[in-house]
């Protein structure tokens, strides 16, 4: 691709690197997200809102020597010499990114192999990596994959291995998805707030039982869990696509929806709305915010799959550890003033702003958050 890309923000920071081994050959591609490399290396020279080839390639010298001391490949006790061999423009996930290829050739058999991943980690503690490793020297050619991390920075390809999702990774990975997901986790605040209240013609009124709030609170995760998972593997295994900057602001949307709903007076008129339908609703939208990177890792159908059950388990997981600190504090202290006008309705309202701001950046590709 040879055109130019255009600096979209309010995206996870995420690369992507591909090993191949292919006998005695060692093929590394690592691809940078735009925005990051903009970043560090002012790339857009004319302040235009986008990447051009000029501008990237004007500045390709710098970003090698940056990145080339913090990529590590070896085969057994062996370092191999890196040679950089094209540079070049892709998409992922509706973003830019830069695409570095290097290739390294063993003197010796090529047995075990390991790459160490170092690049923005000192600059960006959330940078992820999705990783993927395929071992050509063997029939049906098998792959490793993991998420790679500031804590976790190496993949390896074993002489003895077969092939792995890098599941407890794809686990740790939810996991760090829904606590650092500030949109999802405000998303399932508003929703859990109201369930240790009851709404009728004078207002919110504490539940009778811990039985009744538990009950909802497992309508509402269940439900937004369901839905996250179902439209994560429709993106993942790239049956529906849908652009990040049709998605972020939905998200967005959904947290200043949820949130004012709390705020209002007495009973719904008409028939309410079941409790599992909003955070369903939704939680189809929330679901594309991580789903169209693990289709890119370019995975087989089965381990594709265990890696979206791994990060799935994580979300739940994630979502469980915060429901069990929010709900025995929440059901304590329902009776009192302080959670109805102060956590339920300042705490909506202080929700909606910020979602709302949230909404205005990702329309208006604005950056004036702090998160």
């Amino acid at each position: 691709w040879m055109g130019s890309a255009r600096l979209e923000g309010h995206q996870a920071s995420t690369a992507y690197a591909r090993m191949e081994v292919d006998g005695s050959t060692v093929r590394l591609r690592v691809d940078l997200a735009l925005r990051d490399l903009d970043d560090r290396f002012d790339l857009d020279a004319n302040r235009d809102g986008a990447i051009t080839w000029g501008e990237l390639r004007a500045r390709e010298a710098e970003i090698l020597s940056y990145v080339r001391p913090r990529l590590r490949v070896r085969s057994g006790a062996e370092d191999l010499d890196l040679r950089p061999v094209g540079l070049a423009f892709v998409d992922h996930a509706d973003s830019g990114h830069a695409v570095l290829r290097f290739e390294a050739t063993s003197l010796q058999a090529v047995t075990d192999v390991t790459m160490e991943y170092g690049i923005l980690f000192e600059f960006d503690a959330q940078h992820r990596v999705l990783a993927s490793a395929v071992d050509a020297r063997r029939s049906g050619a098998t792959t490793v994959t993991a998420v790679l991390d500031p804590e976790h920075r190496v993949l390896k390809i074993e002489s003895t291995a077969g092939s792995g999702s890098g599941w407890g990774r794809f686990v740790r990975e939810g996991v760090h998805h829904i606590w650092t997901g500030y949109d999802h986790l405000l998303f399932l605040l508003a929703l859990l707030l109201p369930a240790v209240l009851e709404r009728d013609a004078a207002g919110w009124r504490p539940v009778a039982s811990l039985r009744v709030a538990f009950g909802r609170v497992v309508r509402v995760v269940t439900a937004f869990t369901a839905a996250h998972s179902v439209t994560l593997a429709l993106a993942a295994f790239d049956v529906v696509r849908v652009p990040g900057r049709l998605v972020e602001p939905a998200i967005a949307a959904s947290v200043v929806f949820a949130a004012v709903a709390n705020l209002r007076r007495g009973p719904v008129a008409g028939r309410p709305l079941p409790a599992w339908l909003v955070p369903f609703a939704f939680g189809l939208i929330h679901g594309f915010g991580f789903a169209g990177a693990l289709g890119e890792l370019g995975l087989q159908p089965a381990a594709l799959a265990r890696g979206l059950v791994g990060f799935n388990a994580g979300v739940e997981l994630g979502q469980l550890a915060c429901v069990a600190a929010f709900l025995p504090l929440a059901y304590a202290i329902r009776r009192s003033r302080f959670y109805r006008d102060g956590m339920l309705r300042a705490g909506s309202f202080a929700i909606a702003a910020v979602a709302a701001l949230w909404m205005a950046e990702r329309v208006f590709d604005l950056r004036f958050m702090p998160f």
